[in-house]
């Protein structure tokens, strides 16, 4: 106790040295963290982290990781995921009761996008806090560091309520989607969970979208791993062609020299080289598909839980026969986001083509739902194509032709549908027709007749036999050899 004193005493008598002490530690502790801050985002620009994916490294900026640099055209564009923000939707009446059901809406959106990994959204807590101008979609943008904002409303009538959502995308600054929703208000939240499902669903594909058209304008010196994966998807959502195959697999063969450990990338090139076997355009069909069973491979021990890489997993899988494995990754792949619509069309697919009549029926309803949940998808076109195939299993030709046609429609240079119409002419035994649409899938892509699509169909199903609902009306008509009685 009388060290204690003593000590006390000292204090008291000392008290103006000791505070000087005080300050000064004080000060290089302040300059200590400056130091060790600058340090730190200095080293951050040529180090990589791990984002699931072995994603580049993100400035210390991050302004700079969502628009492109407008001051120095060589600098790079970094960035690791899609960022939205989701406002509190506006209730357009004085009633608090609405302004509950519309804040509950968002909710649900937020919540339903969180879980989905490479897509950062706002906290609810900061979208409440939002007090800037609700029309000031670039501010609220900069304020929570977001490239796309989700803004809408609610109108009430009696047991009726209108829902309207709207996308902005911040960079293009416009806006890139809208949509509205009716419904009953008998059971509440199951309506607010269904209009934020319907939301989510749509908004995911056009976000997508829109980031590869960005990254389509930009040059490659200026993208980083991330940014060439989103510049190869550019092809498949907005002009599928055989170059574009070709150009997609150049970017993506760049992001795996920038990392070579990147599994999207590595899983995005494997089913690629599937779509050029598809295709026919590859030198070398077997090594092709050696290459992108390898990279397949690679790919899933690097990320087994990645959805990106799981979507891709399905695909590739399948075009190489193995179809149950395909069924699996793609059921993962909806387990980790049951809303990634992307991946439920491709699971639609492969069931169509290898799960039997079940797989068939399954397929159809799959798709059904993604239609009714997003009908302005960047992805419809292949939707109606994987429908196709599901109608042409179960028989129904004139409902293949009529869906395959609408791909066409919306997807010209998708060569598969002109083949599917052709196959289901000539088992209706309209050889004019079928003759018409072989000779449009040769002005596409001359390199796939009607006996390589055949083989191609062989593979994925895993015999002659499995594959006749698809092939069998070529058989019909002679245009194929060696087919199982039927």
């Amino acid at each position: 106790m009388d060290y204690l004193k003593q000590l006390t005493d000292w204090l008291s008598s000392n008290e103006s040295a000791f505070s000087a002490l005080a300050a000064i530690l004080v000060i290089a502790g302040v300059a200590y963290g400056a130091i060790r801050s600058f340090y730190s985002s200095f080293k951050s620009g040529d180090q990589t982290r791990d984002t699931g994916a072995q994603l580049l490294a993100a400035p210390a900026n991050p302004e700079s990781a969502l628009n492109p640099a407008d001051s120095d055209p060589s600098a790079p564009i970094y960035k690791d995921h899609y960022s939205i923000a989701v406002m509190m939707f506006r209730s357009l009446s004085n009633s608090e009761d609405d302004a509950y059901i519309a804040a509950g809406i968002s909710s649900e959106i937020i919540a339903m996008v969180t879980p989905i990994p490479d897509i950062r959204v706002s906290s609810r807590l900061s979208s409440i806090q939002w007090q800037g101008d609700e029309n000031d979609v670039k501010s609220m943008a900069e304020h929570m560091n977001a490239g796309f904002v989700l803004t809408g409303s609610l109108q009430r009538q009696g047991e009726r309520i209108r829902v309207v959502g709207q996308l902005t995308d911040v960079d293009a600054d416009n806006e890139i989607w809208a949509h509205i929703y009716d419904r009953n208000i008998e059971d509440l939240f199951e309506v607010q969970a269904d209009i934020a499902r319907s939301i989510v669903g749509a908004i995911l594909g056009e976000v997508r979208l829109a980031e590869t058209r960005l990254m389509h304008k930009t040059p490659e010196h200026q993208l980083d791993a991330w940014g060439l994966v989103q510049k190869a998807y550019y092809f498949w959502l907005n002009a599928f062609s055989p170059q574009g195959i070709f150009d997609a697999c150049d970017y993506l063969r760049q992001a795996l020299v920038i990392d070579p450990e990147y599994a999207t990338a590595n899983a995005a090139l494997a089913m690629l080289l599937t779509q050029q076997m598809n295709a026919r355009i590859c030198k070398d069909y077997e090594a092709c598909a050696t290459e992108a069973e390898e990279l397949m491979e690679k790919a899933y021990l690097l990320a087994p839980n990645d959805i990106d890489v799981l979507e891709n997993a399905g695909v590739t899988w399948m075009n190489i026969g193995q179809g149950l494995r395909a069924q699996r990754a793609l059921r993962h792949s909806l387990e980790l986001a049951p809303l990634n619509l992307v991946a439920r069309g491709y699971l639609a697919l492969a069931l169509a083509l290898t799960g039997g009549e079940a797989g068939a029926q399954e397929a159809r309803e799959l798709i059904d739902d993604n239609l009714a949940t997003a009908p302005k998808h960047p992805s419809v076109p292949y939707w109606y194509f994987f429908q196709s195939i599901a109608e042409q299993y179960l028989g129904n030709h004139d409902d293949s032709i009529e869906l395959a046609g609408k791909c066409l429609t919306r997807q010209p240079e998708w060569v598969h549908g002109w083949l599917v119409i052709a196959n289901s002419q000539c088992e209706k035994d309209d050889l004019e027709a079928a003759n018409v649409a072989i000779q449009n899938a040769a002005a596409i892509n001359p390199y796939l007749t009607v006996p390589l699509y055949a083989q191609n169909v062989y593979r994925i199903t895993g015999s002659q036999e499995k594959a006749l609902p698809f092939v069998g009306g070529f058989a019909r008509q002679g245009m194929i050899d060696d087919q199982p009685a039927r």
